[in-house]
């Protein structure tokens, strides 16, 4: 008998839903024709009757009394599962913090090097991990110390050739200087010697003039014969000292033009030997350097792989050291380092029980709700939705 009126609650809205529906349907096809008469007063009157028998539905179910029994039903479940979903947001985070006051015990007793039977094992795998990168830490450090030995040993073999080569360099810069005063003064005297045999040449020239002219009075019959002859005799004879002395200053000139030339070749030569002397020690420094550098580059190379492995082993062992906390929250070993972390674990863990209770008893109490009535209740709310989207459409003329 009970079993045959759950069924006759349920199927009654779903009925009711069967029945109005059809109607509605019905009359949107009669007002989708516009050419057909009096579709707006069909549309407006079953707009009013799906209203009427909504309202008359719910007043049956209010009288029958089942209206309330779904009303309540319906809304206890709602709250209920608004405050179990709030109270399941509310232990997730929690949780969260637990879990992050779990690491940080952990990791505090690991740095205080709190250890307990209980975590005899995980505590040692610790001391383990702990010990193996104490033991690639003193490689590493082995390793850097050999390196700071190989840069201290490549810079001073840097500054042995440097000296060298600066001593060199400096004393080509001399050379250098002389060897371009030498060269300014082979310039000079070439100049000087090109100048004397230009005069040597014009002298010559203006001897043979004057001559011709001397010839040329001398048969003149001019009246101022004697006093021109006088003037021509005496510029020739200053004209014919004059290229005396230029004959006579060619080759002293070009007598010291081999000494500077070879003062010039040697220079050239000492300053060629220097800069071979400065290129020598430059190939000898980098035959030098060469292993210095290798030894250097395989040393970066180890020590950069034994920092990975320190890198790997520290994040192993900060995972291992969080991981500890729970193991430590359960023995909870004296130390004045974890006081305050218990007792922040101590008022998490009643909230969280405190929680997780009131959510059982939310689950437990939803568990009782008449989900029959319940879910009837949610029904007949849809079905008023539909109905009066329904209506209002019929009325308003839309459809």
């Amino acid at each position: 008998m009970k079993k045959s009126s759950q069924n006759h609650r349920v199927s009654l809205p779903a009925l009711v839903l069967l029945t109005l529906m059809p109607v509605g349907l019905t009359a949107c096809n009669q007002t989708g024709n516009p050419a057909e008469p009096g579709g707006r007063w069909v549309s407006i009157v079953m707009g009013i009757l799906l209203l009427l028998a909504y309202l008359g539905l719910v007043i049956y179910l209010w009288r029958a009394g089942k209206l309330s029994t779904w009303f309540a039903a319906g809304s206890t479940a709602f709250r209920l599962k608004t405050r179990g979903a709030r109270l399941k947001s509310e232990l997730k985070g929690l949780e969260r913090d637990k879990a992050a006051l779990l690491d940080e015990l952990g990791e505090k007793a690991w740095a205080a090097r709190v250890s307990d039977p209980s975590y005899e094992g995980a505590y040692n795998q610790l001391l383990t991990v702990q010990g193996q990168i104490d033991g690639a830490a003193d490689h590493r450090r082995s390793l850097e110390e050999k390196k700071a030995e190989l840069v201290e040993q490549r810079e001073a073999v840097v500054e042995r050739f440097d000296q060298q080569i600066e001593a060199l360099k400096n004393q080509q810069a001399g050379v250098e200087h002389d060897l371009t005063d030498a060269k300014n003064r082979v310039r000079a005297l070439e100049a000087d010697l090109d100048a004397v045999a230009q005069e040597k040449v014009r002298f010559q020239h203006d001897v043979k003039d004057t001559r011709s002219r001397i010839i040329e009075m001398e048969r003149s019959d001019d009246p101022d014969k004697v006093e021109q002859l006088r003037e021509l005799n005496s510029r020739l004879s200053s004209l014919t000292a004059s290229l005396l002395d230029a004959t006579n200053a060619e080759p002293e000139l070009a007598a010291q033009l081999p000494g500077l030339q070879n003062q010039v070749l040697a220079l050239s030569t000492q300053f060629n030997e220097l800069q071979g002397q400065i290129q020598a020690l430059e190939g000898d420094l980098k035959s030098e350097l060469l292993p210095l550098d290798d030894q250097l580059e395989a040393l970066e190379k180890q020590i950069k792989t034994k920092s990975s492995e320190i890198k790997t082993f520290e994040e192993q062992l900060a995972q291992m050291a969080k991981a500890l906390g729970v193991q430590v929250e359960k023995a909870r070993p004296f130390s004045p380092e974890l006081t305050e972390l218990y007792q922040k674990l101590d008022v998490i863990i009643s909230k969280v029980d405190f929680k997780a209770q009131a959510k059982e008893d939310v689950s437990s109490n939803l568990g009782a709700v008449d989900k029959t009535a319940s879910r009837n209740f949610y029904v007949l709310l849809l079905i008023g939705v539909l109905i009066i989207v329904l209506a209002i459409l019929l009325l308003t003329g839309v459809v």
